[in-house]
């Protein structure tokens, strides 16, 4: 360069982004809040103006005006001069009374207050809430997995398929760890209607799954294990597929493995492992969900968090799988099927 050259021109740094992800907490505050006050039920009910629909969730008519144009903003609501609408989106997942209502988790506030202690917690090195405690566990999941199976209920069709649930293989043995409300073998017993499940989990949490059970018409295909995942000893050699639905992110690595080594003993030989996760790239550079859900982990239990596709893979090979392979069900969200072979 002679002396006369001026230098490149840097672009201006633009602190925009960071304002926006500093405020990025208000939409998820506006959900909960239009669910905690059943705007989406009272709209469905009939309430059309912010007046109706304040006097429906008994709360001020200037604060409901706006919490309702900013779900017009989120697409959430329609307007028309003074007239809010739902939206397809909101009027199936969102209404109290729809069979895929999917608010029941964010009746409450648990979620918000324990990521409203991020701080404390990165400083401490300790959760602000252990969620899965035994001694909170059944409780907790007894409401959190009314929205999981609306969530997973795609992924789980996704996954049914991946695996030739009815199709490829039919007449499965299938062990349903830590089921819930038993979204991913419903979606097998689905596809396959051969196929024999068992739902193991909590005891009060199987008395929610047998509900899904007998919505999905399913309940005859079933037989049940009740206890704690950690305890149990499976039978050895019964079974052609085992499922853990987002269970390992909950657990710790010593956790998971013996986990892993004691549903190898319990499959047939050939049988295998789906492993259903937020999965991040090994590099832990994203997609962004599963990074965020680490952090999540960390907020409500002692030791979970997310794990890569290579440290699945180590770890099920050292349990003696011959084999793992990750198959993407969640279209980018990092939302993945690990399946070990025995």
């Amino acid at each position: 360069m002679s002396s006369t050259s001026k230098p490149a021109q840097e672009m201006p740094l633009d602190p925009l982004p960071l304002a926006q992800m500093a405020f990025s907490f208000a939409p998820a505050r506006i959900l909960l809040t239009a669910v905690q006050l059943g705007v989406f039920s009272h709209l469905a009910d009939g309430a059309r103006t912010a007046e109706e629909v304040a006097r429906a969730a008994q709360a001020s008519e200037r604060g409901t005006r706006m919490l309702l144009d900013a779900l017009v903003g989120f697409k959430l609501l329609g307007k028309r001069k003074d007239a809010y609408s739902l939206s397809p989106l909101a009027a199936k997942f969102l209404v109290g009374e729809s069979p895929d209502y999917m608010g029941a988790f964010w009746e409450t506030d648990g979620l918000w207050e324990g990521w409203g202690h991020l701080t404390e917690a990165v400083r401490s090195g300790k959760p602000a809430h252990a969620v899965f405690e035994l001694a909170e566990a059944e409780k907790f999941f007894s409401v959190l997995t009314r929205t999981l199976h609306v969530q997973n209920s795609l992924q789980a069709q996704r996954l049914a398929q991946a695996i030739g649930a009815g199709s490829a293989h039919r007449g499965m043995r299938v062990l349903d760890v830590g089921c819930g409300s038993g979204v991913w073998g419903i979606a097998v017993a689905e596809a396959d209607p051969d196929a024999r499940i068992t739902a193991q989990d909590l005891p009060e949490v199987l008395g929610q799954t047998k509900k899904y059970l007998e919505k999905h018409g399913v309940i005859r295909q079933y037989d049940y294990l009740p206890g704690d995942m950690r305890q149990l000893e499976y039978p050895a050699g019964q079974y052609d597929l085992a499922l853990l639905g987002h269970i390992v992110h909950g657990e710790n690595e010593a956790s998971a493995r013996n986990l892993f080594g004691r549903l190898r003993a319990a499959l047939k030989p050939g049988g295998r492992l789906a492993i259903i996760d937020m999965i991040p790239n090994d590099e832990r550079t994203g997609p962004p969900f599963p990074l965020i859900f680490a952090l999540n982990m960390f907020l409500h239990t002692e030791n979970g968090g997310t794990y890569t596709f290579a440290e699945y893979t180590k770890w099920l090979t050292e349990a003696g799988f011959s084999r793992a392979e990750m198959q993407e069900i969640g279209e980018g969200s990092g939302v993945a099927a690990i399946i070990g072979y025995k």
